[in-house]
């Protein structure tokens, strides 16, 4: 934890320091925008982070780099017939271009951990793709093709860990969820299939880009049924009408209650869960088999009970987790993962080690530059993942915690079955983008508390321009904050369009308010303003 002292390190740190972005940019010779070639994200040279953290940084290159290779080891030609197939394939190669991005400026136990919690995705991930692509029925299929169980990528996997002899799968996860992220140029091709298709121009973008990979036939063909869902909102409901018909599964509507406050949604919620399983049980000709589950399940509280204890660091200034870390970690690990790798609760245990070791030393991340700390509230756009990163280089504004990593906190009984499933609704109730957007008023409306319990002095509030849900309540929220003492900054997007509002018009909305309201000046004045139109 604490900085090297050894004297070759501090010998070479000092003869590179002028290599340094944050160091370039503090003695206005540069910064972090200086070493890439204009309007993209490619970088002429690695970033220099002194001896000890670029070595951290070229470590984990190299584990995901063998990560990958492993993948197309494992199965050579299933993944060349997927780059022939699929035009998702072709934009995860620009995956170590995305992390580099992701982890911009970060240094010592922030970096480390940063990390850590990107290679437990990347090693998920990779072998989530060989495993489809060796079964998927399009390019052939395989001997597991039928033991796949496909479902919206909004329903949480834990409930199916009963099913032993299947592997529950997220079908949305390859082709749309997780490669939006990654490549923002990737979804309007679909979005503009499924709106040449008839689907209206003012539809959420996540609903226009799902069905218009249903339409394009872009999603693997695994499994014997399918299980779909009304989250995160009513619009998904167009999504899956689409998905039914065109991969042609039988399937069931796993439709939760949305206002889950109300005295008969849980029950209700409790019941489709029950009935899913019947439906699972019939399809496959299997049973469900509640010990396999309590064992996921255990695997799953171990993850939220340290998630628990990592709020408490985030609570201070002392945490070693941050920004784009935190959030896209809790994020897949939630919302593909559900307690069901081990690896994620290594890394878990890990990583909370570290975090003691920070807050017993009082470090503090980024060189102690935050300014302010800020609750993210609300979807963000998945073409702009490192907005939290830019947030901190450009103004010092930390991104303590997000939304979506909220969810879907509460244990599961690991003893009684009708207990498990009543936590497991609550469990599915409360997921990703549906408990605080679309679940009743009192709920976006926590963003105050939440934000309060944080200790955070400002709010920014990402504004999916396309969302029906949570029109018309800017002028409520603008009046609250003002009531309260928070600085609040409306940040327009479109989810996965970036065609309707750029990264710019992203980063211009946190601009003025930093330039004009607050009157401070940026810590690096080389990434206030440039085109990174032509980025992955």
């Amino acid at each position: 934890m604490k900085t090297m002292n050894c004297p070759v390190t501090k010998f070479i740190d000092s003869k590179m320091q002028r290599f340094d972005p944050l160091w370039q940019a503090q003695n206005g010779v540069g910064g972090l925008r200086s070493r890439y070639y204009d309007k993209t994200g490619v970088a002429k040279y690695r970033e220099w982070r002194g001896l000890h953290d670029t070595m951290v940084d070229y470590r984990a290159w190299l584990k995901n780099v063998m990560s990958m290779a492993a993948m197309v080891a494992s199965a050579p030609i299933p993944c060349l017939k997927g780059f022939w197939e699929y035009r998702w394939m072709g934009s995860y190669l620009g995956t170590f271009m995305f992390i580099d991005r992701l982890f911009e400026g970060y240094r010592g136990p922030e970096l480390v951990i940063a990390h850590m919690n990107m290679h437990a995705i990347v090693q998920s991930l990779t072998k989530r793709i060989a495993l489809v692509l060796s079964n998927d029925k399009r390019l052939g299929g395989g001997p597991r093709s039928d033991d796949f169980l496909p479902f919206d990528e909004v329903l949480p996997p834990l409930f199916l860990t009963g099913f032993k002899e299947l592997i529950p799968f997220p079908l949305q996860t390859l082709p749309e969820f997780i490669i939006c992220d990654v490549d923002q140029h990737i979804e309007p091709y679909y979005i503009d299939v499924a709106e040449s298709f008839g689907l209206a121009a003012d539809v959420c973008s996540r609903c226009a880009a799902e069905t218009g990979v249903a339409i394009d036939d872009a999603f693997p063909i695994i499994g014997k049924a399918f299980l779909t869902t009304n989250m995160p909102c009513n619009a998904s409901e167009c999504t899956s009408m689409i998905q039914r018909r065109r991969v042609a599964l039988p399937d069931f509507p796993v439709t939760l209650a949305m206002i889950h406050n109300e005295p008969g949604a849980h029950p209700y919620s409790t019941q489709m869960l029950k009935d899913a399983i019947a439906f699972v049980e019939k399809e496959y000709g299997i049973k469900y088999d509640w010990d396999e589950l309590f064992k996921y399940a255990r695997l799953m509280n171990e993850q939220n009970t340290i998630e628990l204890e990592k709020w408490d660091y985030f609570k201070t200034p002392y945490s070693a987790l941050v920004g784009i870390a935190e959030t896209l970690y809790r994020l897949y690990s939630w919302a593909s993962v559900n307690g069901t790798d081990p690896y994620f609760n290594k890394v878990d245990r890990r990583v909370i080690e570290i975090m003691r070791r920070a807050y017993e030393e009082k470090y503090q991340p980024f060189g102690g530059k935050t300014r302010h700390r800020a609750f993210l509230w609300g979807p963000s756009a998945v073409y702009y993942t490192d907005f939290p990163t830019w947030t901190q280089n450009c103004w010092g504004i930390n991104i303590v915690l997000n939304m979506d990593s909220t969810m879907g906190h509460n244990m599961i009984d690991t003893e009684d079955p009708d207990q498990a499933i009543q936590d497991l609704a609550l469990f599915s109730e409360k997921a990703t983008m549906r408990h605080h957007a679309v679940g009743g008023w009192e709920n976006v409306n926590a963003l105050w508390a939440w934000a309060k319990n944080f200790d955070c002095d400002m709010v920014l509030f990402n504004d999916n321009i396309a969302c029906k849900g949570m029109l018309g309540v800017h002028a409520l929220m603008e009046e609250q904050a003002r009531e309260l003492g928070f600085h609040f900054i409306f940040v327009e997007h479109d989810l996965e369009d970036c065609r309707t509002v750029s990264r710019q018009d992203m980063r211009n909305c946190v601009n003025k308010y930093m330039s004009v309201v607050l009157n401070e000046k940026p810590l690096d004045p080389t990434i206030v303003e440039f085109d990174d139109s032509m980025a992955y």
